[in-house]
């Protein structure tokens, strides 16, 4: 499929390095707050006596509650930047060369998540048990973690008790990049939208049906058809922007941040993640992870090569480890009661600050050791470019020929 070069428009170089790279620090800051969120989900405790305890009010600790269900919803923004970049790429690559290579991208998206991913699930079975005695990750989730159907186990049999138990996403994450490159190649990548728009119909359609059959939490959580929406709102923006950022003042991006997270906040106060109630929660929680994508995107972000705004484009590109190894840091700090030679008790608020920076830590020794010489290997296999990125979309018949 070719696109006509009389009304093409051409990213802007102000933005993109060069014709073959397409990189935006801001959305590593967003990588890091959709962490951060995560992070909040898995540290703060679920029971409200606790906080209680500690002097705070009934209807305080209820919004803090709320404050801490709110946090799985980062998971949603994960997923709606990973379709956004993804689709963005996928564009490009195809208004570069009038074609993609699967084969390429399918090597490119196994280098960034495989080393860790592995090494991780290596370490839970033949390491972890030792350091956390109550580790509990059975062969049925072994084999299903190890083949990227993780999530649909979990759906049917539960989320095992294992610092582990966060990668189902990953398996989410992974059918959706084998699935997609394949859907834009067989039908085409003019019917982008159309695709996405059927994406979300088909989740809200299976939320509709597991509510009815009654299937209880995490039926829904982890089902990856059911969890379309953010993903597929991801897509459309990148086909609607078409490389471009929103041209939108500074006001108007503060107050798209301040009513995705109070879209997050509502609905984990009133919806709940199973039931008929979670047929909106997903739609509203993918809704608001792509309002804040909208809001974040700038044609350029000077000021984050600036510290200390640098050190968050940092967390933000070392989130992957950030996310892997968080659950596994909080359950270790979680049987330390005091710290060795100090001698010092530690409390909730110290044992949540240990928690992040040991996850921290774990991130960029990972980052550096394992992940970066894999990184490195991934510029072989990037597009040659035939032509400058153009993205004027037309209709055309799908895609026919070879494109691995």
């Amino acid at each position: 499929m070719r696109y006509p070069t009389n009304a093409a428009k051409v990213l802007s170089p102000a933005r993109v390095a060069n014709k073959d790279t397409f990189y935006h620090p801001e959305l590593d800051v967003l990588r890091f707050a959709a962490f951060l969120a995560v992070f909040i989900h898995h540290a703060l405790p679920r029971d409200a006596s606790l906080y209680i305890a500690n002097g705070l009010s009934p209807a305080v600790t209820r919004w803090l509650l709320n404050v801490k269900e709110a946090g799985a919803f980062g998971l949603d923004l994960f997923f709606a930047l990973s379709a956004y970049l993804i689709t963005e790429l996928l564009l490009r690559e195809h208004a570069q060369r009038g074609t993609f290579s699967i084969s390429n991208f399918y090597v490119r998206r196994a280098l960034r998540i495989w080393p860790l991913y592995f090494a991780f699930l290596a370490l839970t079975v033949f390491v972890i048990p030792t350091l956390i005695p109550a580790e509990r990750f059975g062969p049925i989730y072994i084999v299903s973690f190890a083949l990227f159907v993780g999530n649909w186990v979990c759906a049917t049999h539960g989320l095992p008790f294992s610092v582990a138990s966060p990668l189902w996403s990953i398996s989410v994450e992974e059918q959706f990049y084998i699935g997609w490159p394949l859907l834009l190649w067989f039908c085409g990548v003019n019917r982008l939208k159309q695709l996405a728009i059927a994406m979300l119909l088909l989740a809200v359609l299976t939320r509709i049906g597991l509510a009815v059959y009654g299937v209880a939490h995490p039926g829904v959580w982890c089902n990856t058809i059911a969890r379309l929406d953010p993903i597929a709102l991801g897509a459309i923006l990148a086909f609607t922007l078409k490389g471009r950022a929103p041209q939108i003042g500074n006001t108007l991006r503060v107050i798209m941040c301040v009513a995705a997270f109070v879209t997050w906040l509502l609905t984990a106060r009133y919806f709940s993640h199973a039931g008929p109630t979670s047929i909106a929660t997903f739609a509203l929680s993918g809704f608001a992870s792509v309002l804040l994508l909208s809001a974040v995107l700038r044609s350029e972000a000077r000021l984050l090569s600036i510290p200390p705004f640098s050190w968050l484009v940092y967390l933000g590109r070392i989130s992957y480890g950030l996310y892997v190894f968080h659950l596994l840091a909080l359950t270790l700090m979680a049987q330390v009661l005091v710290i060795p030679v100090l001698g010092v008790q530690l409390n909730f608020h110290s044992r949540f600050v240990l928690s992040f920076l040991l996850t921290v830590a774990f991130a960029m020794v990972s980052y550096k050791v394992l992940e970066l010489p894999f990184l490195r290997l991934k510029d072989r296999f990037r597009p040659a470019s035939k032509r400058e990125p153009q993205y004027q979309f037309t209709e055309t018949k799908p895609l026919t020929h070879n494109a691995s």
